[in-house]
């Protein structure tokens, strides 16, 4: 079924070219033409479906977050696969890093954090998802303190346009983990 005849899948293509054109040019340069002509659509139809340039930032912004809890899922898989260890999470964080659309995408996401508490709940998933995903391999402490750093190395990684080496991410992850490591039950 064609996007024309399904209205749901009208209305996801419109949100899905949104989060292309906010990922292309920023979240403030977010217009109903653009996306509309983006997503093959009317421009009648971008309001249609959203009321204002506000709902539809609002939609591309949860999808963003669909997005980033699937994600964190994945990534709780990968991390269990290399058995919580510093230097699997250091390498598993390397390979994130290099993913530039993801980074953009996350940054999304804190930004309008900044500027809209409705979307702080969003914004703060990831840092609370990694530190329950590694909590099982550190104390909550250490957990929050990774997690803390990997955010702060990703904003790095964005505006130096280049992969953050494993190395110093292994040295990082491994002092923060062991710094008030798991107490065994």
């Amino acid at each position: 079924m064609t996007a024309r005849r399904n209205p749901e899948a009208r209305r996801q293509a419109i949100i899905d070219a949104a989060v292309q054109e906010m990922l292309a040019n920023g979240s403030s340069a977010l217009t109903h033409r653009r996306v509309a002509e983006a997503a093959g659509v009317p421009l009648g139809a971008t309001t249609y479906y959203f009321d204002s340039l506000d709902d539809l930032r609002t939609a591309a912004l949860r999808t963003i977050a669909e997005q980033a809890e699937e994600e964190l899922r994945e990534l709780a898989e990968a991390v269990h696969g290399c058995g919580g260890s510093p230097a699997g999470i250091a390498e598993l964080f390397a390979d994130y890093l290099r993913d530039r659309d993801r980074l953009q995408a996350e940054s999304l996401l804190y930004f309008a954090g900044v500027y809209d508490p409705g979307f702080r709940p969003m914004a703060r998933q990831w840092v609370a998802g990694l530190t329950e995903i590694l909590s099982a391999y550190t104390s909550s402490e250490a957990a929050k303190a990774v997690a803390v750093y990997l955010d702060g190395v990703f904003l790095h990684a964005l505006l130096d346009d280049r992969p953050v080496e494993a190395a110093p991410l292994r040295l990082a992850v491994t002092a923060l983990m062991n710094a008030a490591p798991k107490e065994q039950s």
